[in-house]
Order: C-alpha cells, then sequence, then structure tokens
C-alpha cells in the first residue's frame, strides 16, 4: 500500500507557525529579561557581596596598620560604585535602602537605592570604639540627595515623594553607646555585635539597634549589615504614589557597607 506525503501546500504553513512559535517564545524571554526579571543587586549578607568586597580590598592600597587606636574615617576611595551596585553586586562603601513594590503588568520587584556619599569617623581605644576628639559621638552622616536606583524617574521621584531628598537631604546615624570588642578573638575574620544610635531619615530621630558584622584585615576595617523592617510611619514617609505603582509595602531595609581607614 503506498503512503500519501502531505500537500505541499500545508508545508509552508507548518514552516511559519515554528518560526512564529519561536519568536513568541523569544518575545516572552526578552520581556523577562527586561522587565519582569528581578533587577536587585545582592543584598550585603551575601556571598555574592562578600566576594564583591574580598575583591574591592585585594586591589586597594595597602597601608599596614600596626596598632587600632586612633582615629579611623569612612574609605571612599575604595572599590568603585557605578550601575552594577544598583543591579548586581558592590565593592565599594554605600548606604541604602530595599522595598518591595507591585507594579502594574510588572508584578512585584524589590526597589534598591543606593548612595556612596557618606562621611563619618570614630575612634578606637584599646579595644573600645569611643567618642572622637572633642567629644563628638561616632556619625556617619549621609548625602540623600544622591541616592539613586535603577529607575531614572524613581529618582527623581523620591526627591518630591516619600523620602523627599530635596527636603530632607541628609541622614545620619550617631553611636550613643562604647562599642566593645573585646571578645572579638579573630579581627580578621570578623564578628557580629550589636549598636545602640540614633538614627535620622526624613527629619525625625529613632533609637535603634543595629546589628553589625565587622572584620579588621590589617589596612582597614569593614562594617556591614542591615537594618529592618523600619516602618516608614516611624519616620514620618508617606508611600510613594504613580500611576504604574499598584502598591508599596509599609516597611523597608536599611543596609549600609562601610570601609574606613587609620587617620595619618
Amino acid at each position: 500500500m503506498e503512503i500519501e506525503s502531505p500537500p505541499k501546500a500545508s508545508r509552508p504553513i507548518a514552516k511559519w507557525v515554528a518560526i512564529l512559535l519561536v519568536l513568541i517564545g523569544v518575545i516572552i524571554l526578552l520581556l523577562w529579561y527586561f522587565v519582569f526579571r528581578d533587577t536587585s543587586p545582592a543584598d550585603v549578607n551575601s556571598q555574592a557581596a562578600k566576594e564583591a568586597r574580598e575583591e574591592a580590598l585585594s586591589a586597594a592600597e595597602v597601608n599596614e596598620v600596626q596598632n587600632l587606636d586612633g582615629v579611623w574615617i569612612i574609605d571612599r576611595e575604595i572599590g568603585v560604585f557605578d550601575d552594577a551596585c544598583l543591579t548586581e553586586v558592590c565593592g565599594s562603601s554605600f548606604v541604602g535602602f530595599r522595598i518591595d513594590e507591585e507594579l502594574v503588568g510588572i508584578g512585584g520587584k524589590t526597589v534598591v537605592g543606593r548612595t556612596p556619599d557618606i562621611s563619618g569617623q570614630f575612634t578606637i581605644t584599646g579595644s573600645e570604639i569611643i567618642s572622637t576628639v572633642g567629644g563628638d559621638r561616632p556619625t556617619v552622616t549621609v548625602d540623600m540627595t544622591t541616592l539613586v536606583t535603577d529607575d531614572a524617574s524613581r529618582n527623581n521621584a523620591i526627591k518630591r515623594q516619600a523620602i523627599e531628598t530635596s527636603q530632607f537631604p541628609e541622614a545620619s546615624l550617631v553611636i550613643t553607646q562604647p562599642i566593645d570588642f573585646s571578645s572579638a578573638t579573630d579581627l580578621e575574620a570578623g564578628f557580629t555585635t550589636e549598636i545602640v544610635g540614633d538614627l535620622t531619615i526624613h527629619g525625625v530621630t529613632q533609637e535603634e539597634l543595629i546589628e553589625v558584622t565587622a572584620s579588621f584585615d590589617g589596612s582597614r576595617i569593614l562594617v556591614y549589615g542591615n537594618l529592618g523592617p523600619i516602618l516608614l510611619s516611624d519616620y514620618e514617609i508617606e508611600k510613594p504614589r504613580s500611576a504604574v505603582v499598584l502598591s508599596v509595602e509599609d516597611n523597608a531595609l536599611m543596609e549600609f557597607q562601610l570601609f574606613f581607614k587609620k587617620l595619618d
């Protein structure tokens, strides 16, 4: 019995259907990558962030410190703060926030804002971090006007909404109690402790208990960690409003990664 071949006219149709399916697949993949994919960078406690810090330290100029006693200031020259700090990892000093929002047609997204424009110092005496010269408490000050996310429209919006950086251009953390690290047995490996400080955001000051991880590689002191969830209402921050934003969480996470160098 002779088997009949499919009509020739059906072959081009099948070919175009296959091409169309491939195109649809490519479009779906591109939409996921550029629109729906979560592009938020790794948090400071992740392995990726740890590797970025190690790479930055290995590339930095080594200034061996024989004695921890003295004044330490934030090192803003180590690492590079660039677009990767907003979507991947970051090897520089920075302070920022993370908050979840729901976008029209996109869904859930973690929004991350960061700035490298930070200043601050503290004094070490023996195994304690104490007030600086002149009696001023250890303070970290943040220039909020340079806070950026991965979206230009959002960057403009936060100047007028939510944290309103145009009206409240500065945030700060003042350490109110000495930090004792005498129990740390291996400074290079690092240790975790809690600090008490007055955190000022959006013109409002609240006392906060913050868990930090610190280490010393012989040249620089590294301090990183996060605080949260922070209720926006505690700092009189209203949720941002936008046609594309369906909802925003009522709490955020503050994160920081700070390298300190000893003042000569």
